[in-house]
């Protein structure tokens, strides 16, 4: 196989530039996609349930909600004009359906016409608004469209269903570029559209900043490992090919690009460079023999080539396990993971070989003197630390077992969004949460049974108390339910006295306030048309999982106690319960699939090295990094989230990586004849020397996402690294101690 790889090497190279040109073509329009949907638990019973929902009521999804505050308050009548000109501009941009606010919103009142409504705030001249300001502040209508400070007012822009993704995009920016424009109103924006489009725009500019910042640190890395900086050239046009091979794919697959994609730069450095730079140490080795170059890299493939096939079958699986996942957003990250593995160790190991042999200066990859001397230094220590077992074995126990008890401190009670603090969607966030009674949603369905209505008057009865309850309850902020349509037009039918007079729970009222309600009310987000569903929404805060968790459980218990044996039943919905779920879930199929990725890494390491012992060694070995790691995170109060509970699986498919390398390597020596200690020390003097390269990459590879404003990409950043130092540390301190005191009677 080598010799055919160099035989057809130049054919290879032509390939490979047409299929690099044709994906450079496609590229720029790969598509990103950050649909909160994709993060729910397809499987899952309440996400069915929520999809079945969405086809009852008008889609409340399609509302992006502005927050315009004034320093005083918003009765102010130059304020109100300035925000009667920005709702008009606003009408006016291209897929906004429609925008209500307090400045066209009215109140139903009883006239020798019939019910008719009048506005809240008399526009009809912009030069002259009037308005009763006891009115708005006391009516229940108006709770949505107005803060309980009266310093702030809500516009709710509806916009078209079908709107395209590029539409979508280009509306959030025109309504940012209104913002602009009136920089003289403090706005807010919030909803479904504004978190993930904002989300899509960070996550471009992080994949951007990551890139840039990776190379860097990549450059300055192969500067200070080899002595001639044109050394760099074949690891860095890796990493470029790659990536543009890999975008490409992606847009002729029809494949967007998922909200985990700002990991790929790294993901791509870890592979490529950890190949390379393992395949170039070892070149260099043989041709300080004074090989040819056809024979170096002849004797590179052989020994390391194995080596970094059966680290990339064990990363790629890893990955791969993530496919187990039922979440759409963790099944792609998989899937893309393990395709960016297999594409840049097939072209490290075609196309590496026609570098070697091609370049005229041989001793191209010779290591610089100052990482000779730096592993030189390092490596004597090493040996310091090896005559010293049981002092080593004690502080290594000690270490681990004081991250074991960090384990059961790890924090789970997560909030609901994790927002960088320096974007504007954080301001948007914080501003919501405190001006609009939280900014998260509670949403319970009310379902009548055995053919029934809910407005039947002795349902409706049941359905008033909920309401109250609900309203009454300390942790719901702005209540809003068909219960507010009845009201609505009660207060129309008894101005004065609607709060004395008992809501309508005779069949006769019910039907004449259907009547008048059917005149108004145009898309319904709290009803279906057959009124056998009712859906009550309210405003929370984002007091964290293990809180929202109690309160829902309290919130239901009584819910039901007020129903008792009524034909009716009520359960719990929305984006935002479906969120608490999927994270709930995840964190729980973390542990299967670490479990899975240890048992397939463990029957494919048996079969390599064709001995149980050293298989089982190198699975104990990268499972202490990734305890001590859990035992950091749980000590520093890091949030174990959804996404941050895969650093466990990545961890260890990335760690096992260098423990292969250097027991295939002690492997290799002892079937050359070399008792254990001669076979240990030529490993970690040889094998060493790539990993501590590799590790420092790696390292500052993910420390690099430290810069990120995410949390959960931060997180896993200074986790990652941190498994990758300890695994350094285990692989080159604590293997050779242990294969000597333990396992040498089995190798």
């Amino acid at each position: 196989m080598i010799k055919t790889l160099l035989k057809y090497r130049y054919l290879n190279l032509v390939i490979l530039m047409i299929i690099v040109v044709l994906a450079l073509i496609k590229a720029p329009f790969i598509e990103i996609d950050t649909d909160i949907s994709q993060f729910f638990h397809e499987d899952d019973k309440d996400y069915h349930f929520y999809q079945e929902m969405k086809t009852e009521f008008s889609n409340s999804d399609n509302v992006i909600l502005v927050g315009i505050k004034n320093t005083s308050s918003v009765f102010d009548t130059n304020f109100l004009k300035r925000v009667l000109i920005f709702s008009d501009s606003l009408d006016q941009i291209k897929g906004v359906n429609k925008v209500t606010s307090l400045l066209n919103l009215s109140y139903p009142t009883r006239s020798m016409f019939g019910i008719i409504g009048v506005p809240y705030i008399q526009t009809d001249d912009q030069n002259k608004i009037s308005y009763s300001k006891d009115k708005i502040i006391k009516d229940e209508l108006t709770r949505s469209f107005i803060n309980s400070y009266g310093d702030t007012l809500f516009l709710w822009s509806e916009f078209d269903e079908d709107l395209a993704t590029a539409d979508r995009n280009r509306l959030i920016a025109d309504i940012n570029s209104l913002r602009s424009e009136f920089s003289d109103l403090d706005t807010y924006l919030w909803g479904r559209e504004v978190i993930d489009v904002s989300f899509k725009n960070i996550l471009v500019k992080e994949i951007m900043s990551f890139s840039f910042w990776i190379f860097i640190f990549l450059c300055l890395s192969l500067i200070f490992i080899f002595k001639k900086p044109i050394a760099l050239l074949f690891p860095i046009l890796l990493v470029l090919i790659v990536i543009a091979l890999f975008l490409g794919g992606m847009v002729y697959l029809n494949r967007p690009m998922s909200t985990m994609s700002n990991l790929f730069p790294t993901i791509i450095l870890i592979v490529a460079v950890s190949d390379v730079i393992h395949l170039c140490i070892k070149y260099d080795m043989e041709w300080k023999k004074g090989l040819s170059s056809a024979m170096a890299t002849n004797n590179a493939l052989k020994e390391i080539g194995w080596t970094t096939l059966i680290t990339s079958f064990t990363t790629a699986v890893g990955f791969l396990v993530l496919c187990l996942s039922p979440m759409q957003a963790m099944r792609n990250f998989g899937l893309e993971s393990a395709i960016l593995v297999i594409i840049t160790y097939l072209l490290t190991l075609i196309f590496l070989p026609i570098f070697f042999i091609g370049i005229r200066n041989s001793n191209l990859f010779t290591i610089r003197l100052s990482f000779e001397t730096f592993f030189s230094k390092l490596f004597k220590k090493l040996e310091k630390i090896y005559q010293s077992p049981k002092t080593t074995l004690v502080v290594f126990g000690l270490l681990f077992v004081l991250c074991t008890l960090g384990v059961f401190l790890i924090n789970t009670d997560t909030k609901h969004y994790s927002i960088s603090k320096k974007s504007d969607l954080y301001k948007n966030y914080k501003f919501f949460e405190g001006n609009f009674g939280g900014s998260r949603t509670f949403e319970l369905i009310l379902l009548a049974k055995n053919d029934r209505v809910l407005n039947e008057p002795d349902l409706l009865k049941t359905v008033y108390n909920i309401h109250d309850y609900l309203t009454d309850n300390p942790y719901l902020n702005l209540v809003r339910s068909p219960v507010n349509y009845y009201q609505a037009i009660h207060q129309a039918y008894y101005p004065s006295k609607h709060k004395d007079i008992p809501l309508p729970q005779d069949d006769k009222t019910i039907r004449k306030y259907e009547k008048e309600l059917s005149k108004t009310i145009k898309k319904d987000y709290l009803s279906n048309k057959e009124r056998s569903i009712f859906k009550f929404n309210a405003q929370m805060f984002d007091y964290g999982r293990h809180e929202i968790e109690s309160i829902n459980e309290e919130i239901m218990k009584n819910v039901n106690h007020y129903i008792k044996d009524k034909p009716m039943e009520a359960q719990l919905s929305g984006i935002d319960m479906l969120i608490d779920i999927s994270q709930k879930k995840s964190i729980r199929n973390m542990f299967i699939g670490l479990l899975t990725a240890i048992i397939v890494v463990s029957i494919t390491l048996g079969l390599v090295f064709k001995n149980k012992a050293l298989a089982i060694l190198a699975v104990l070995l990268n499972i202490i990094p990734l305890l001590m790691a859990a035992g950091i995170m749980g000590y520093a109060n890091l949030d174990l989230r959804a996404e941050i509970s895969l650093i466990f699986t990545v961890g260890f498919v990335i760690a096992v990586d260098d423990t292969i390398h250097l027991l295939s390597k002690f492997q290799w020596e002892r079937k050359a004849g070399n008792n254990i200690e001669e076979a240990l020390r030529t490993a970690v003097l040889e094998s060493g020397k790539a990993i501590v390269a590799t590790s420092i990459i790696l390292v500052g590879g993910f420390f690099i996402l430290m810069t990120s404003g995410s949390l959960e990409i931060f997180t896993l950043g200074l986790l990652v690294g941190i498994i990758v130092l300890i695994t350094l540390a285990v692989d080159l301190i604590l293997a050779p101690i242990i294969i000597l005191k333990w396992f040498r009677n089995y190798l």
